[in-house]
Protein backbone atom coordinates (compact mmCIF):
# COMPACT_ATOMS: atom_id res chain seq x y z
CA UNK A 1 0.00 0.00 0.00
CA UNK A 2 1.43 3.37 -0.99
CA UNK A 3 2.22 6.00 1.58
CA UNK A 4 -0.16 8.99 1.32
CA UNK A 5 2.70 11.38 2.02
CA UNK A 6 4.49 10.05 -1.06
CA UNK A 7 1.44 9.82 -3.32
CA UNK A 8 1.01 13.07 -5.29
CA UNK A 9 -2.57 14.17 -5.68
CA UNK A 10 -3.91 11.81 -3.06
CA UNK A 11 -5.30 13.50 0.07
CA UNK A 12 -3.98 12.15 3.32
CA UNK A 13 -5.70 11.76 6.67
CA UNK A 14 -3.34 13.58 8.99
CA UNK A 15 -3.75 14.50 12.65
CA UNK A 16 -1.55 17.39 13.74
CA UNK A 17 -0.86 17.36 17.49
CA UNK A 18 0.74 19.63 20.05
CA UNK A 19 3.49 18.16 22.26
CA UNK A 20 1.39 17.53 25.36
CA UNK A 21 0.29 14.70 27.63
CA UNK A 22 -3.19 14.59 26.10
CA UNK A 23 -1.85 13.93 22.60
CA UNK A 24 0.59 11.28 23.82
CA UNK A 25 -2.13 9.56 25.85
CA UNK A 26 -4.47 9.34 22.86
CA UNK A 27 -1.66 8.02 20.67
CA UNK A 28 -0.76 5.38 23.24
CA UNK A 29 -4.41 4.37 23.70
CA UNK A 30 -5.07 4.37 19.93
CA UNK A 31 -8.06 6.68 20.10
CA UNK A 32 -9.24 9.73 18.17
CA UNK A 33 -11.13 12.48 19.97
CA UNK A 34 -14.45 13.17 18.21
CA UNK A 35 -16.57 16.08 19.38
CA UNK A 36 -20.03 17.58 19.11
CA UNK A 37 -20.39 20.32 16.51
CA UNK A 38 -21.16 22.94 19.15
CA UNK A 39 -17.62 22.61 20.51
CA UNK A 40 -16.00 23.87 17.31
CA UNK A 41 -14.35 27.29 17.48
CA UNK A 42 -15.62 28.71 14.17
CA UNK A 43 -19.04 30.34 14.79
CA UNK A 44 -20.02 29.66 11.17
CA UNK A 45 -19.57 25.90 11.42
CA UNK A 46 -22.72 24.08 10.27
CA UNK A 47 -24.30 27.42 9.37
CA UNK A 48 -26.60 26.25 6.57
CA UNK A 49 -30.06 27.20 5.33
CA UNK A 50 -32.33 24.15 5.41
CA UNK A 51 -35.23 23.82 3.00
CA UNK A 52 -37.80 21.17 3.74
CA UNK A 53 -41.08 19.87 2.46
CA UNK A 54 -42.54 19.50 -0.98
CA UNK A 55 -41.53 22.40 -3.25
CA UNK A 56 -44.30 24.57 -4.64
CA UNK A 57 -44.11 24.65 -8.42
CA UNK A 58 -45.27 28.29 -8.51
CA UNK A 59 -43.35 29.88 -5.64
CA UNK A 60 -40.30 27.56 -5.70
CA UNK A 61 -39.84 26.63 -9.36
CA UNK A 62 -36.09 26.02 -8.99
CA UNK A 63 -36.58 23.59 -6.10
CA UNK A 64 -39.34 21.84 -8.01
CA UNK A 65 -37.15 21.45 -11.09
CA UNK A 66 -34.25 20.19 -8.96
CA UNK A 67 -36.52 17.56 -7.42
CA UNK A 68 -37.73 16.46 -10.85
CA UNK A 69 -34.16 16.21 -12.15
CA UNK A 70 -33.17 14.08 -9.19
CA UNK A 71 -36.09 11.79 -9.88
CA UNK A 72 -35.31 11.66 -13.59
CA UNK A 73 -38.89 12.34 -14.64
CA UNK A 74 -40.02 15.81 -15.68
CA UNK A 75 -43.69 16.14 -16.49
CA UNK A 76 -44.82 19.39 -18.14
CA UNK A 77 -47.98 19.15 -16.03
CA UNK A 78 -46.07 19.54 -12.77
CA UNK A 79 -48.12 18.56 -9.73
CA UNK A 80 -51.16 18.07 -11.95
CA UNK A 81 -49.46 14.93 -13.15
CA UNK A 82 -50.79 12.12 -10.90
CA UNK A 83 -47.49 10.19 -10.93
CA UNK A 84 -45.53 13.25 -9.86
CA UNK A 85 -48.02 14.12 -7.13
CA UNK A 86 -48.00 10.57 -5.75
CA UNK A 87 -44.22 10.22 -5.83
CA UNK A 88 -43.54 13.58 -4.22
CA UNK A 89 -46.09 12.84 -1.51
CA UNK A 90 -44.26 9.61 -0.72
CA UNK A 91 -40.87 11.36 -0.62
CA UNK A 92 -42.04 13.48 2.31
CA UNK A 93 -41.72 10.33 4.42
CA UNK A 94 -38.00 10.03 3.63
CA UNK A 95 -36.79 13.54 4.38
CA UNK A 96 -33.84 13.26 6.79
CA UNK A 97 -33.95 15.24 10.05
CA UNK A 98 -30.57 16.88 9.47
CA UNK A 99 -30.68 18.99 12.65
CA UNK A 100 -31.32 15.88 14.76
CA UNK A 101 -28.62 13.96 12.89
CA UNK A 102 -26.19 16.82 13.45
CA UNK A 103 -26.80 16.63 17.19
CA UNK A 104 -25.94 12.92 17.20
CA UNK A 105 -22.88 13.08 14.95
CA UNK A 106 -19.40 13.26 16.45
CA UNK A 107 -16.64 14.73 14.34
CA UNK A 108 -12.85 14.49 14.19
CA UNK A 109 -10.85 16.92 12.06
CA UNK A 110 -7.76 16.12 10.01
CA UNK A 111 -5.35 17.79 7.64
CA UNK A 112 -4.45 16.41 4.25
CA UNK A 113 -0.97 17.84 3.51
CA UNK A 114 2.09 16.85 5.56
CA UNK A 115 4.06 19.93 4.49
CA UNK A 116 1.35 22.52 5.21
CA UNK A 117 3.16 25.37 6.99
CA UNK A 118 0.10 26.81 8.69
CA UNK A 119 -1.13 23.44 9.97
CA UNK A 120 2.24 22.82 11.61
CA UNK A 121 2.15 26.33 13.08
CA UNK A 122 -1.44 26.38 14.31
CA UNK A 123 -2.03 22.77 15.36
CA UNK A 124 1.44 21.35 16.06
CA UNK A 125 2.92 24.22 18.07
CA UNK A 126 5.21 25.59 15.37
CA UNK A 127 7.05 22.35 14.50
CA UNK A 128 7.31 21.34 18.18
CA UNK A 129 4.50 18.82 17.84
CA UNK A 130 3.88 15.84 15.60
CA UNK A 131 1.61 14.53 12.86
CA UNK A 132 -0.07 11.12 12.77
CA UNK A 133 -0.47 9.75 9.24
CA UNK A 134 -3.55 7.51 9.21
CA UNK A 135 -4.73 4.86 6.79
CA UNK A 136 -8.23 6.03 5.89
CA UNK A 137 -9.58 2.55 5.14
CA UNK A 138 -8.36 1.22 8.48
CA UNK A 139 -9.93 4.16 10.32
CA UNK A 140 -13.34 3.75 8.72
CA UNK A 141 -13.21 -0.03 8.39
CA UNK A 142 -16.52 -1.70 7.73
CA UNK A 143 -18.38 0.62 10.10
CA UNK A 144 -21.56 1.85 8.37
CA UNK A 145 -21.77 4.71 10.89
CA UNK A 146 -18.36 6.12 9.87
CA UNK A 147 -17.72 8.38 6.90
CA UNK A 148 -14.83 10.59 5.78
CA UNK A 149 -15.48 13.72 3.73
CA UNK A 150 -13.47 16.63 2.35
CA UNK A 151 -14.41 20.05 3.67
CA UNK A 152 -15.68 22.59 1.12
CA UNK A 153 -14.88 26.30 1.44
CA UNK A 154 -17.51 28.80 0.31
CA UNK A 155 -18.14 32.54 0.36
CA UNK A 156 -21.67 32.09 1.74
CA UNK A 157 -23.57 29.45 3.75
CA UNK A 158 -24.88 26.53 1.70
CA UNK A 159 -28.55 25.86 1.00
CA UNK A 160 -29.51 22.30 1.94
CA UNK A 161 -32.64 20.76 0.42
CA UNK A 162 -33.76 17.74 2.44
CA UNK A 163 -36.51 16.93 -0.08
CA UNK A 164 -34.00 16.56 -2.92
CA UNK A 165 -31.88 14.41 -0.61
CA UNK A 166 -34.88 12.14 0.02
CA UNK A 167 -35.32 11.63 -3.71
CA UNK A 168 -31.61 10.89 -4.19
CA UNK A 169 -31.79 8.30 -1.40
CA UNK A 170 -34.86 6.71 -2.95
CA UNK A 171 -33.27 6.60 -6.41
CA UNK A 172 -30.16 4.90 -5.09
CA UNK A 173 -32.25 2.32 -3.25
CA UNK A 174 -34.45 1.75 -6.30
CA UNK A 175 -31.57 1.19 -8.71
CA UNK A 176 -29.57 -0.99 -6.33
CA UNK A 177 -32.70 -3.09 -5.90
CA UNK A 178 -33.09 -3.26 -9.68
CA UNK A 179 -29.51 -4.51 -9.99
CA UNK A 180 -30.09 -7.21 -7.40
CA UNK A 181 -33.33 -8.34 -9.00
CA UNK A 182 -31.84 -8.39 -12.51
CA UNK A 183 -28.83 -10.38 -11.37
CA UNK A 184 -31.14 -12.93 -9.74
CA UNK A 185 -33.20 -13.23 -12.93
CA UNK A 186 -30.06 -13.78 -14.99
CA UNK A 187 -28.69 -16.32 -12.52
CA UNK A 188 -31.76 -18.50 -12.83
CA UNK A 189 -31.91 -18.23 -16.59
CA UNK A 190 -34.77 -15.78 -16.79
CA UNK A 191 -34.57 -12.48 -18.66
CA UNK A 192 -30.95 -13.04 -19.72
CA UNK A 193 -31.29 -10.19 -22.20
CA UNK A 194 -31.83 -7.79 -19.26
CA UNK A 195 -28.09 -7.84 -18.52
CA UNK A 196 -27.69 -4.74 -20.68
CA UNK A 197 -29.49 -2.73 -17.99
CA UNK A 198 -26.97 -3.47 -15.23
CA UNK A 199 -24.63 -0.69 -16.37
CA UNK A 200 -27.29 2.04 -16.53
CA UNK A 201 -28.74 0.91 -13.19
CA UNK A 202 -25.31 1.16 -11.56
CA UNK A 203 -24.65 4.55 -13.14
CA UNK A 204 -27.96 5.88 -11.82
CA UNK A 205 -27.24 4.52 -8.33
CA UNK A 206 -23.75 6.05 -8.35
CA UNK A 207 -25.11 9.42 -9.48
CA UNK A 208 -27.68 9.44 -6.69
CA UNK A 209 -25.02 8.53 -4.12
CA UNK A 210 -22.76 11.32 -5.38
CA UNK A 211 -25.60 13.82 -4.91
CA UNK A 212 -26.22 12.52 -1.39
CA UNK A 213 -22.54 12.96 -0.56
CA UNK A 214 -22.65 16.53 -1.87
CA UNK A 215 -25.50 17.30 0.50
CA UNK A 216 -23.69 15.62 3.39
CA UNK A 217 -20.74 17.87 2.65
CA UNK A 218 -23.03 20.92 2.72
CA UNK A 219 -24.39 19.91 6.13
CA UNK A 220 -21.32 18.49 7.86
CA UNK A 221 -18.31 19.86 6.01
CA UNK A 222 -18.60 23.44 4.77
CA UNK A 223 -16.60 26.39 6.13
CA UNK A 224 -15.90 30.02 5.19
CA UNK A 225 -13.19 30.66 2.59
CA UNK A 226 -10.91 32.06 5.30
CA UNK A 227 -10.21 28.49 6.45
CA UNK A 228 -9.22 27.14 3.04
CA UNK A 229 -5.54 26.89 3.96
CA UNK A 230 -6.39 23.89 6.15
CA UNK A 231 -7.61 21.65 3.29
CA UNK A 232 -9.45 19.84 6.04
CA UNK A 233 -10.96 16.39 6.02
CA UNK A 234 -13.44 15.06 8.58
CA UNK A 235 -14.41 11.77 10.12
CA UNK A 236 -18.14 11.64 10.89
CA UNK A 237 -19.56 9.13 13.33
CA UNK A 238 -23.29 8.66 13.83
CA UNK A 239 -23.93 7.90 17.51
CA UNK A 240 -26.67 7.53 20.10
CA UNK A 241 -25.01 9.99 22.48
CA UNK A 242 -27.08 12.57 24.31
CA UNK A 243 -26.11 16.20 24.66
CA UNK A 244 -22.62 17.38 23.76
CA UNK A 245 -20.70 14.39 25.12
CA UNK A 246 -17.55 13.66 23.07
CA UNK A 247 -16.51 10.24 21.81
CA UNK A 248 -13.13 8.50 21.77
CA UNK A 249 -12.97 6.46 18.57
CA UNK A 250 -10.60 3.50 18.88
CA UNK A 251 -8.57 2.20 15.95
CA UNK A 252 -6.18 -0.72 15.29
CA UNK A 253 -2.40 -0.31 15.27
CA UNK A 254 -2.33 -0.86 11.51
CA UNK A 255 -4.34 2.35 11.06
CA UNK A 256 -1.20 4.44 11.67
CA UNK A 257 1.17 4.43 8.72
CA UNK A 258 3.83 6.69 10.14
CA UNK A 259 4.62 9.54 12.52
CA UNK A 260 6.14 12.86 11.47
CA UNK A 261 7.58 15.08 14.17
CA UNK A 262 8.63 18.70 13.91
CA UNK A 263 12.31 19.62 14.03
CA UNK A 264 11.70 21.94 17.01
CA UNK A 265 10.28 19.19 19.22
CA UNK A 266 11.98 19.16 22.64
CA UNK A 267 14.38 16.17 22.92
CA UNK A 268 12.69 14.83 26.05
CA UNK A 269 9.28 14.78 24.35
CA UNK A 270 10.76 13.17 21.23
CA UNK A 271 12.10 10.36 23.40
CA UNK A 272 8.63 9.85 24.91
CA UNK A 273 7.06 9.90 21.46
CA UNK A 274 9.48 7.32 20.08
CA UNK A 275 8.88 5.02 23.04
CA UNK A 276 5.09 5.22 22.69
CA UNK A 277 5.24 4.61 18.95
CA UNK A 278 7.48 1.55 19.29
CA UNK A 279 5.34 0.08 22.08
CA UNK A 280 1.95 0.75 20.46
CA UNK A 281 2.70 0.53 16.74
CA UNK A 282 5.90 -1.43 16.27
CA UNK A 283 8.41 -0.56 13.58
CA UNK A 284 6.50 2.09 11.62
CA UNK A 285 8.46 4.99 10.09
CA UNK A 286 9.19 8.01 12.27
CA UNK A 287 10.23 10.97 10.14
CA UNK A 288 11.05 14.60 10.74
CA UNK A 289 9.56 17.74 9.19
CA UNK A 290 12.29 20.36 8.84
CA UNK A 291 12.49 23.86 7.43
CA UNK A 292 14.12 24.61 4.12
CA UNK A 293 17.16 26.89 4.24
CA UNK A 294 16.35 28.76 1.05
CA UNK A 295 12.53 28.78 0.85
CA UNK A 296 9.45 29.04 3.04
CA UNK A 297 8.86 25.30 2.78
CA UNK A 298 9.09 22.08 4.74
CA UNK A 299 10.87 18.86 3.91
CA UNK A 300 9.89 15.48 5.32
CA UNK A 301 13.07 13.46 5.98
Amino acid sequence: MSNPVDAPGRPGLLKFCSPNDHAISNLRSRVIYCQHYSRFNDPFEFWAEFRRGMPDVKTEPERFEAAQREWGYQSPDGMNDPDTAAYFEEMLLYEPPFEMMLDKVRIACFGSEPDNLLMWSHYADGLRGFCIVFDEEAIVGADPEAYVLDVAYLDRPPVVDSFVYAIAWDQQEFHLGAIEETQAQIKYGRKVDEERWLGPYQEAADTALAHMKEIWQQVFGTKPLDWKYENERRLLLQTDLVGEEPLLRSYPAKAVREIIYGERMPPAFLARLQTVVREAYGDIPIRMARRSNDAYALFIN
